[in-house]
């Protein structure tokens, strides 16, 4: 039975590949995430990072729409962005402007890469290359705006930068230094990693990540804001909500922009070919759990879906447990009291149910008892209004399958031995008539799903459908896409689940796909 389970499983891998790559193209092709948005605002530079509108170019990054879809055979990095910008400024003419300002936003980051390289320019692009870094020296709060605006004296001051600080730009340096400013920050160590600009936000990124102590995360955004001059710098006295929401929003961030300021070395850059790419971002925001900010409140969508996540699985939990509990008893003797009272009585009742819609139940409830705010009433009859609809399908599935059981032979010879009416009904009909039951309960869970959305918005339950109508309001995709992935996840599992309880139940199911297995072998 264990391998049988785990075969079932096994074959749930490529089952939700194939539920990733349709998600994916849905999301890929919706309206404002490709097709005609992909190449409105787009430039010749646009696929090295820098081009005409940095508002569309941003734009286009978000939603990697500056990325090939399946495969990039040029995946770029800091190094190749920072030689492409170098090469147009030499060009001139408006992709050298572009390059200008693409080069002061790499900032200390393209250092290793720029800084070696000046000698070996010729004189003007020398000159024009050291004044596009002015505005890098002021965030890193070095030089003088009037001195690095003349290219002579350009050339000069960063020639001297580098033969004394170019030990700095290293990722050792930069580790411990930003880990003794964690630990014991002060003014002089942030002024040391100011220094370092961009080149640092590897490390600064990830120890916002790593550490809650307040002055340190003060700190940590307030260098991230300075060098790239974007997201939120966290005030003294900040409170967790909003340290929550300023670390997810960096993180982001630097998910989307990270090779921007990193280079790709190595099987580094191997792997790039493929995980730099559209469907790659896609399916490492899946595996990793970072699956971006929602725009409703500016928090972390994986953290706002465990923390709804419980509800509504409870929810419907529950409302399984509770229509499965009536719906096979209740099919079950109507079949085998099949036109008699009980049975007219309980169909009567299970029509009403079924023809009554989710949200209407719901509605109904909710104005019975007055809008109670107690939480376990509310959830009690959430409970109700999810289960009543599923219990009136169930029950008549169970009956149908219990009428096609009573009528077989084992069932006639069970009564033809003398055995009790009950045990008849139990052991040897009702376990039989289960079988088609167990395989439909892999498609309950949909439907649960869905219906589960309604109840929550109709009660206020804090779980992710009432979440999810929020993010319709406001367009918000990343909650969106997250709750579908996490829906297949979850229906997969439930479908496997199904497979697993039917063979546990009948063994011939398993000898039947024991024997394909051998044949195909």
């Amino acid at each position: 039975m264990l391998r049988y389970a785990l075969r079932r499983a096994l074959w749930a891998v490529p089952s939700l590949v194939a539920t990733s790559l349709i998600l994916f193209f849905v999301t890929s092709l919706a309206p404002g995430s490709g097709g005609a948005a992909a190449s409105q605002g787009a430039s010749p530079s646009a696929g090295r990072g820098f081009g005409d509108n940095p508002r569309i170019e941003e734009a286009r990054r978000e939603r990697f729409l500056d990325l090939p879809r399946f495969l990039n055979v040029d995946p770029q990095d800091v190094r190749s962005r920072a030689r492409a910008a170098l090469a147009d400024i030499a060009s001139g003419g408006a992709r050298g402007a572009a390059a200008v300002e693409a080069l002061a936003r790499l900032g200390g980051a393209a250092f290793p890469y720029v800084l070696p390289l000046l000698e070996t320019l010729p004189p003007d692009v020398r000159g024009r290359v050291a004044v596009a870094l002015e505005p890098v020296a002021s965030r890193a709060g070095v030089g003088s705006p009037e001195r690095l605006s003349r290219p002579e004296e350009a050339i000069l001051f960063w020639t001297r930068f580098w033969e004394n600080r170019s030990l700095d730009f290293t990722r050792g340096a930069v580790g411990r230094g930003v880990e003794r400013l964690v630990e014991h920050g002060s003014d002089a160590r942030e002024r040391d990693i100011a220094v370092l600009d961009t080149f640092a936000l590897p490390e600064i990124v990830g120890a916002m990540s790593a550490t809650d102590d307040p002055g340190a995360l003060e700190r940590l955004t307030r260098l991230a804001q300075r060098s790239t001059g974007r997201g939120a710098a966290l005030a003294p006295g900040a409170s967790a909500a909003q340290w929550r929401r300023a670390v997810a929003d960096w993180r982001e961030w630097w998910f989307v922009h990270a090779t921007t300021f990193v280079p790709l070395d190595g099987a580094e850059r191997a792997v790039a070919f493929v995980t730099e790419t559209r469907f790659g971002k896609w399916i490492e925001r899946a595996r990793s759990g970072e699956l971006g900010v929602s725009v409703v409140d500016g928090e972390s969508v994986a953290l706002k879906l465990r923390q709804r996540a419980p509800v509504t699985l409870l929810v419907c939990a529950l409302a399984m447990l509770v229509s499965w509990a009536v719906a096979v008893p209740v099919g079950a003797l109507g079949a085998w009291r099949q036109g008699r009272d009980f049975d007219v009585a309980t169909s009567v009742v299970l029509f009403v149910l079924y023809t009554t819609p989710t949200f209407a139940a719901a509605e109904l409830l909710h104005r019975w008892v007055g809008g109670s705010e107690v939480g376990g009433v509310k959830l009690a009859l959430a409970v109700a209004a999810l289960s009543a609809g599923s219990l009136a399908t169930l029950s008549r599935w169970q009956r149908s399958a219990m009428l096609e059981v009573v009528r077989q032979d084992f069932v006639r010879t069970a009564h033809a031995k003398g055995l009790s009416p009950w045990r008849v009904v139990v052991v040897h009909a009702l376990r039989n008539a289960l079988l088609p039951m167990v395989t439909l309960a892999g498609l309950h869970l949909p439907t649960l799903l869905g219906g589960a959305f309604v109840v929550e918005e109709v009660f206020g339950l804090p779980g992710i459908g009432l979440e999810t109508l929020r993010a319709i309001d406001a367009h918000d995709s990343a909650w969106l896409i997250a709750v579908v992935l996490a829906a297949a996840v979850a229906i997969t599992l439930g479908l496997v689940a199904s497979d697993v309880a039917c063979g546990a139940l009948d063994p011939r199911v398993r000898e039947v796909l024991a024997d394909r297995r051998g044949t195909r072998a």
